[in-house]
């Protein structure tokens, strides 16, 4: 099959890092209509915090280049997205440790890559509630209190640039709605 042929050989969830906030603004309506216009199909979004599903007969990295280059060129921002695979997600977030604290919410924060996921791990150790690695080496979940999710500091040390620019961090319910709407 041509990789420029929307079809159905995978199934993937796209993360959009850092839209509708610090800024950048994107109707999820405008997203669909970009990715629309790439060799996908079944686009939907979910919630308005930059997360799709699709088709594509294309790679996930070839995707995420693609769907990168058009945010890039329609909005003209620094486009970052992590695109995982139906499986891949399904299998992540089976893997996350079930809590039944009231007083924390369960986030999970996908990488680029291993290497990103292995790079943030290391620096997490020593901060208290280090970070749970999830199966596939490309995401972490952690379990701040409910109030203070972003000055805990495992928040502070996702949010420098270094790892800020490779990873994305999704509520546990957003992810699992994700994987209902690839199912």
């Amino acid at each position: 099959m041509d990789g420029d042929t929307p079809g159905t050989g995978h199934r993937y969830a796209i993360f959009l890092r850092g839209v509708n906030v610090g800024g950048i603004t994107l109707r999820m309506a405008d997203l669909r209509d970009l990715l629309a216009g790439l060799p996908v199909s079944d686009v939907a979004t979910v919630l308005a915090s930059g997360n799709a599903t699709c088709a594509s007969a294309l790679g996930g990295e070839q995707l995420r280049d693609r769907v990168e280059e058009a945010l890039r060129a329609r909005f003209g921002y620094p486009a970052r997205v992590i695109v995982v695979e139906r499986a891949e997600l399904a299998d992540i977030a089976a893997s996350v440790p079930r809590r039944e604290d009231a007083d924390s919410h369960t986030y999970v924060t996908l990488f680029r890559g291993p290497k990103d996921q292995a790079a943030l791990v290391a620096e997490a150790r020593g901060l208290g509630e280090e970070p749970v690695a999830l199966t596939g080496g490309t995401a972490i979940a952690w379990f701040p209190p409910k109030g203070r999710s972003t000055d805990v500091p495992l928040a502070k040390l996702l949010a420098r640039a270094r790892h800020a620019a490779n990873s994305t961090t999704r509520n546990l319910n957003t992810v699992d709605k994700v994987l209902r709407l690839l199912a």
